[in-house]
């Protein structure tokens, strides 16, 4: 996991290295441990810097801010080949054979037998970077290509291309494993942008400063930043490009097989660079992606539940106009498929002065359309609910006069119909391929990695209780070990993944297509252009949470759930003419009336727990080691523990309550376990008994040489069981007397702290207050996160009789008294007091001074957000 950027404009700039500044921080999410950019000017010459630390500071330090020119190549790495050093960080620069430089995002497998075969052939390689492998090989095979030509020719553009191609084929074929690259010739200015397992975008503009541009991210979002206009580049594919066009080639990694053209035509990103980007009053990503919950949640809902309250108040209107409806499509589908301004804006008008469409407005109420329309265009592009919103809040800034504006609302409500449509059909579908599996003896799989894998872990809870059908979750790793020798015909395999493109699912999912099973393959993913929807899948439903930046998924998670309570409600229903569910129609009926309720459910949990969740923040966040125990819903208590784990850098576990007596609770009392806080006190212990030591030392009127043994034996034995044999009989009275080992060890003890989470349901409090009572009189503190309940709230605020110091906090979720609510409201804690804890932890590292410490709620250290390497 890493970001490369590979960037042409038709002339030079004077800000190009602010430019490079922000599309490299855009990165960071991507990659933190080096950062780099190469910027070319009007030679040949490049200006190489590169650096260890995040794009955020190495952007100043390294100066790219200041630089200037017209090609830039930048990365940032997530290292997985070579250390953490400015040689192996990116881009890399080679002269060997000829005159190239680039960059890459993935994991090259065969790194070591490619420096090998590279040194052999007079390569100088400096790194042990996978990168650079990646460019000394296509410099290898360009060079060969250019030796085969006339020398007149070989600084022609034409035939340097030519070469170039041929050279990333011959190179395909040498490289293994999953990458995107970006190779720049420094001769022709062109560059080749490489997707080959990892992930990769491409757009093109135009600005006044620097003419036409092409750029090339393996991050859409920095794309945006520059254009909303894409080339869609598929795996397997490399995009030729300069500021006068691109092309687009086809890949075959097998030696011998030259690249081959195809036909790509440009479309318009229907996201907007302020989608992508952190909005006031937010400070960071992870919090404005949990406050986005309650919105994200009601797109899942509304999906669920027939549409929008404007679209069920407009249908009325649109389906009693069939004919108009079938004389608007095409142009709808022609506004639709256009990228440029010029051309959305004829488009659209043209096709709202049509009389069809002219009499679809008239036949909305004057009141329905002002109310329609009752807000600037900025706010109204709020409201719009398709997926289409943001090329649609574009053409409200079209808008001619009101009754544009009220069309783009119309035309919002249209795909939105066919948006339901379609959901509609995929999970109509979805209950019928589990009922097709339930029938045929086959086993539901539901395949998934990180967080994905704790909500299909909820995803059990919601299809155990409510469709009384069994899913199997799996990690992908775990289903090649425990499944992959034993499918069978009638299976049912569900992958899960926010980006569509996580690695060890891809190849899981091949290893299923591979095993010829007639086994139905279904993808639950964000990025319905992603491999898995496209490529893998048989059957697509969409998360739609819109864009997640920061590395720790928070929305994603949660719409992964609302869509498999929503999927368990639906199969239910298909299954209440079964003997075992007839008897639920009443509750089902219930649910699916209190569905629309789930957002402001998220909402009313964010209003009313913030003063608790501050509180336990306090009480948590520089505790080395945690564990949250969950009773019936484990899959809360595991995505709680790795949003911890992932921005407080904190140990912490989550699983099942009972299950904490079965050996973990040995960690209860005195342990080894120490943090900041136990540190601190035991230096704060020791400074008193030296103090106490060189009192009584200047009474006996003890020499300095004493006074060094002395002070040094009480810092060398504080942990260390070793006599101290450097004391004379006198000294150690003296020491005896002063240090005391037992009592400075004993300020190192805290209560270790435990989380509860549990729902309303009695036998399940019941169990959560024995489990409280076991563990607090063994040294616990405790936090109960948990709708109200007095018994509840007592067992965990009462200490217990021989603890004065016991410490608890007591988080009340909204009522709903149904556990499979609590899963939604829980979360909403949980994710918050990582958050909390995390800001805090780094807050309190900064003040240290500590530096690279990693903790931080967006880009914590190590990880990042999609894994595409192995």
């Amino acid at each position: 996991m890493c970001g490369v950027i590979g960037l042409v404009f038709e002339r030079s700039r004077d800000d190009l290295g602010r430019i490079a500044a922000e599309l490299l921080k855009t990165l960071e999410y991507r990659g933190y441990d080096s950062t780099g950019a190469a910027i070319q000017g009007d030679g040949e010459a490049i200006q190489l810097v590169k650096g260890v630390g995040a794009p955020s500071l190495m952007v100043h330090k390294l100066g790219i801010v200041d630089m200037t020119g017209q090609v830039l190549c930048g990365q940032v790495r997530w290292a997985t080949f070579g250390a953490v050093n400015d040689t192996n960080s990116q881009p890399h620069e080679v002269v060997c054979k000829c005159h190239l430089y680039g960059a890459h995002n993935g994991n090259v497998t065969n790194c070591d037998a490619l420096k090998a075969w590279l040194l052999s052939e007079g390569h100088e390689v400096l790194s042990d970077n996978d990168g650079e492998m990646v460019v000394h090989t296509v410099e290898h095979y360009f060079a060969q290509a250019l030796a085969s030509q006339p020398p007149e020719a070989r600084r022609t553009p034409e035939v340097r291309r030519r070469c170039m191609r041929s050279a990333i084929g011959a190179a395909a074929a040498r490289l293994e494993g999953s990458f995107a690259a970006v190779i720049v010739d420094p001769v022709s200015r062109v560059l080749w942008a490489i997707k080959l397992g990892s992930s990769l975008y491409f757009g093109f503009g135009r600005d006044e400063k620097g003419g036409a541009f092409g750029l090339a991210s393996s991050d859409l979002s920095s794309v945006l930043k520059l254009t909303r206009v894409l080339v869609p580049v598929s795996e397997g594919e490399f995009v030729e490009f300069a500021p006068s066009g691109y092309a687009v080639y086809g890949l075959s990694r097998a030696r011998g097989q030259e690249p081959t053209l195809r036909e790509r035509q440009p479309v318009r990103s229907r996201l907007r660079a302020e989608d992508t980007g952190l909005l006031p009053p937010f400070e960071t990503f992870m919090d404005q992606e949990i406050a986005a919950q309650e919105a994200t949640v009601r797109n899942v809902v509304s999906l669920f539940l027939g549409g929008t309250e404007a679209s069920k108040v407009l249908r009325p209107c649109l389906e009693s106009h069939p004919a108009e409806l079938r004389e608007l499509a095409p142009g709808i589908e022609a506004l639709r498929d256009q990228f440029s301004d010029e051309a959305i804006g004829q488009h659209f008008h043209q096709l709202v002065d049509l009389p069809a469409f002219e009499k679809l407005i008239d036949s909305v109420p004057p009141a329905v359309r002002e109310e329609g329309i009752d807000a600037p265009a900025e706010l109204l592009s709020e409201r719009l609910a398709s997926s289409e919103a943001g090329f649609l809040a574009d053409l409200l800034k079209m808008a001619r006069g009101p009754r544009d504006l009220f069309a783009v609302r119309l035309l919002d409500v249209l795909l939105e119909r066919e948006e339901e449509a379609e959901f509609a059909a995929a999970t109509d579908r979805f209950t019928m391929l589990c009922g097709e599996a339930l029938s045929r003896g086959g086993r539901i799989f539901v395949t998934c990695s990180g967080t994905s894998f704790h909500a299909a872990k909820a995803a059990t809870l919601f299809f155990n209780e409510l469709a009384r059908t069994e899913l199997i979750p799996v990690l992908p790793g775990e289903f090649r070990g425990q499944y992959g020798r034993s499918l069978k015909d009638g299976d049912l395999f569900i992958a899960v993944s926010q980006s569509g493109e996580t690695k060890d699912l891809i190849d899981v999912m091949n290893d299923v297509i591979a095993s010829g099973k007639d086994i139905c393959r279904v993808a639950i993913v964000n990025n319905v252009n992603s491999t898995l929807a496209q490529e893998k899948s048989e059957l697509v439903i969409p998360l739609r949470c819109g864009p997640e930046i920061a590395v720790p998924a928070t929305k994603s998670f949660m719409n992964q759930v609302a869509i498999f309570y929503g999927l368990a409600l639906k199969l239910a229903s298909r299954r209440l003419q079964e003997p075992e569910l007839a008897a639920k129609e009443r509750e089902l009926a219930l649910r699916w009336e209190r569905l629309p309720t789930l957002p402001a459910l998220i909402r009313a949990t964010v209003d009313g727990t913030a003063m608790e969740i501050e509180k336990a923040a306090q009480l948590l966040y520089l505790a080395p080691s945690i564990q949250i125990l969950a009773t019936r819903i484990s899959a809360v208590a595991k995505e709680g523990a790795l949003k911890i784990r992932e921005v407080v850098l904190n140990h912490s576990e989550g699983f099942e309550g009972s299950e904490f007596k079965h050996g973990p609770n040995t960690i209860l009392g005195v342990n080894t376990v120490f943090g900041p806080l136990q540190v601190d006190a035991l230096l704060k212990s020791l400074g008193v008994a030296l103090d106490t030591l060189l009192e009584r030392a200047a009474a006996m009127r003890l020499e300095s040489t004493s006074l060094r043994r002395l002070v040094q034996a009480a810092t060398d034995s504080v942990l260390s069981a070793a006599p101290a044999f450097s004391l004379d009989p006198e000294e150690q009275a003296l020491f005896e007397s002063a240090v005391k080992r037992e009592e400075l060890l004993g300020s190192l003890y805290a209560d270790y702290p435990l989380i509860y989470v549990t729902g309303p349901e009695e036998r399940d409090v019941a169990l959560t207050i024995s489990q409280i009572n076991t563990h607090k009189i063994r040294g616990a503190s405790t936090v109960v996160i948990a709708e109200e309940n007095a018994a509840l709230r007592s067992t965990c605020t009462k200490p217990p009789a021989d603890n004065p110091h016991y410490r608890s906090v007591f988080i009340a979720l909204p009522r709903t008294n149904d556990t499979l609510l609590t899963v939604f409201s829980s979360t909403v804690v949980l994710q918050r007091l990582a958050l909390r804890m995390s800001l805090l932890k780094a807050q309190y590292l900064d003040r240290l001074g500590l530096k690279d410490h990693g903790v931080h709620p967006d880009v914590p250290k190590n990880v990042s957000k999609s894994i595409t390497v192995d």
